[in-house]
């Protein structure tokens, strides 16, 4: 795995050796263990393309999203465009240019939209995680910052496959705060519930906020605390089956989970009644959620029922 410093910085025109596709630089976008984003234009149209020097490390990434762009697996991740090579200060490197997602972060959009969303976007997030698995991948480094809400559509797309795992291998990437052996529940071996471990607690911080998430931790870390979050939270305890069956490595496949905390969600939004939102519903609820928010959520279920029928 290469270091974030050996990748040299890409000059402001550059050309692929092979397919002599022409790329002008916009911005960098960010730098990973394996590579640096750019944001580029290339005849006019706005590409992201990733440059590494460790050739294998890019093309194991290109494997993955060629796998997954066929038919209705191409709404996981962003599309590929080109891979091909260039030399940047005498060092080779390798590139690739995908599809650039317009949208936002999802712990962003949360944090704009309310935690309401949070259980929407966590479906959306396991049905992709579901096609992922069935390929034979583990997502393995996943986190708010790896996950993109579209901006057209506001449906959720894993970004960043640096650390994409085959089945069975150890875990290349990850990130403390949601790594299941951090959380002395289990080891770094790349398998469906390691995912899955992932976003139940992704579920867990993105819905109860910063401060309340910096305040119920100690060490060491163990599942105890994140339980005795839930236990605590109106808008969490509701999920509390499938989010600890998450955590003790329960489900099978991110279908399973799915399949829970969507009947939970539906439950809860028929459950409520409904009063006609405010003007201003979209902003209300921000961390409690609300009637408004169950409301805005229910809509969102209704217009996607037909989504996830197709996309499963």
């Amino acid at each position: 795995m290469s270091s974030k410093a050996a990748t040299p910085d890409l000059p402001t025109h550059f050309q692929g050796k092979w397919n002599r596709r022409s790329y002008h630089v916009l911005r960098e976008l960010g730098r990973g263990a394996n590579g640096t984003v750019y944001l580029v234009s290339q005849d006019g149209v706005r590409r992201a393309v990733k440059v590494g020097v460790e050739g294998m490390d890019i093309l194991m990434e290109v494997n993955v999203l060629k796998s997954i762009q066929q038919g209705r697996d191409s709404k996981v991740g962003p599309l590929l465009c080109d891979v091909d090579d260039l030399v940047v200060n005498g060092k080779p490197c390798t590139f690739y240019a995908m599809e650039y997602l317009e949208g936002e972060q999802l712990d962003r959009y949360i944090k704009k939209e309310g935690a309401e969303w949070v259980p929407v976007m966590i479906v959306q997030l396991l049905a992709r995680l579901d096609v992922l698995h069935k390929h034979g991948y583990i997502f393995g480094d996943l986190k708010p910052e790896n996950i993109m809400v579209s901006q057209t559509d506001k449906t959720v797309r894993l970004i960043d496959f640096g650390g994409v795992t085959k089945h069975g291998n150890a875990v290349r990437q990850f990130t403390e705060e949601y790594d299941r052996a951090f959380w002395h529940a289990g080891d770094r071996r790349a398998e469906t519930g390691y995912d899955l471990f992932s976003a139940a607690v992704m579920m867990v911080r993105l819905t109860v906020g910063n401060e309340t998430w910096k305040s119920s931790l100690s060490e060491p870390r163990h599942t105890g605390l994140l339980c005795d979050i839930i236990r605590k939270s109106d808008s969490l305890y509701p999920y509390r089956v499938p989010l600890l069956k998450a955590f003790h490595g329960k489900f099978a496949t991110a279908q399973e989970m799915r399949s829970e905390l969507l009947a939970v969600l539906r439950e809860r939004t028929v459950a409520k009644p409904q009063k006609k939102a405010p003007a201003a519903a979209g902003k209300a609820g921000k961390v409690g959620g609300g009637i408004s928010g169950l409301f805005v959520a229910s809509l969102l279920l209704l217009a996607g029922t037909l989504y996830y029928a197709w996309f499963m």
